[in-house]
């Protein structure tokens, strides 16, 4: 396992971070599927993984607190939460319930500090989130949002509960603002070889010491061996609604750029997900030890890449 430094603090995290959204049913119990993401946190760590994500909505993290609760590597081992202050539709920052969220994860992980918090700012209705409307309201309240956040995080800090905030920007408009925020140390979000919006903050988060954290690396499924040819899928798979025809026009679009893979798709798109220096890690979601082998040692993606595969989605989403 690789390890990269978070400039924000002193840990040395490791280049896959485990995902915990789908490894458990939600609240238990300890049955089949549970059992195979208990085997696979276990291995991941085993592995030298040292870096795990959780959030109270997935509701998996009873199965992550009972690995870790008697584990003995468990002071080795780094988390991001997430946290959504203010959630859906709620009218403004409560650093009382940022603070509860923290100390909760502390609880529930068997953690003594977070190394980083991923912070979603919402205020609207779900489905407004990434609209223009959405994203203006949101703004509207970012001066206010981050005052508050950053004095109940320095008091955190000081505590020594918590190591760095993070923003889940959800549009490219609020990554303009956070990437600027003293506030946040960097970016967490969506990046892959179908999702490269916040790439061209990459050289600016570089430039000011802040990192970024890659969520989603295989773009929901369809970079898998299994689903990146759409044409050989049953017609009920999920993969064959029309919400997905964008990428899967962009995906056509982008193969002869990517041209023959020495590797996986799933070994590819991970790899894409690390292939500029200022990302410090990838959160896959993990739900077996077989799923591991997507972080095998393979040949990195030069950052070079990146570029190029940015330009094609570009045109792609213009048309």
């Amino acid at each position: 396992m690789n390890y990269r430094k978070l400039s924000s603090c002193e840990a040395g995290v490791s280049e896959l971070c485990f995902g915990t959204m789908r490894y458990a049913d939600k609240n238990g119990p300890e049955n089949e599927k549970s059992a195979a993401g208990r085997s696979a946190l276990e291995e991941a760590i085993e592995r030298g993984v040292n870096f795990i994500h959780s959030s109270y909505e997935y509701q998996t993290r009873w199965l992550t607190g009972s690995v870790l609760k008697q584990h003995p590597r468990r002071s080795e081992l780094h988390h991001i939460i997430k946290v959504n202050v203010p959630d859906w539709e709620e009218p403004r920052f409560s650093a009382d319930s940022f603070r509860r969220q923290v100390e909760d994860a502390l609880t529930e992980l068997s953690t003594d500090r977070i190394a980083v918090v991923q912070h979603l700012q919402r205020g609207v209705p779900r489905k407004e989130i990434t609209s223009d409307s959405g994203t203006n309201h949101r703004l509207a309240q970012f001066d206010e949002v981050t005052s508050e956040l950053g004095e109940i995080a320095d008091r955190l800090r000081e505590e020594g509960k918590i190591g760095s905030v993070m923003s889940f920007p959800y549009t490219v408009e609020y990554a303009a603002r956070a990437v600027e925020s003293d506030v946040y140390a960097g970016l967490v979000a969506y990046f892959n070889p179908l999702e490269t919006e916040m790439s061209p903050y990459f050289a600016r988060l570089a430039e000011l010491g802040k990192d970024f954290i890659s969520i989603r690396p295989l773009a929901g499924g369809i970079l898998t061996d299994r689903r990146v040819n759409r044409s050989t899928l049953p017609a009920h798979d999920r993969m064959q609604d029309s919400r997905w025809d964008t990428f899967y026009r962009q995906l056509e679009a982008l193969k002869p750029v990517i041209g023959e893979l020495s590797m996986s798709w799933e070994q590819y798109a991970y790899r894409f997900s690390l292939a500029d220096p200022v990302i410090k890690s990838s959160v896959l979601g993990i739900n077996t030890i077989d799923h591991l082998a997507t972080a095998a040692d393979v040949p990195p993606v030069p950052a070079d890449a990146v570029k190029r595969v940015h330009q094609v989605n570009v045109k792609e989403l213009q048309q």
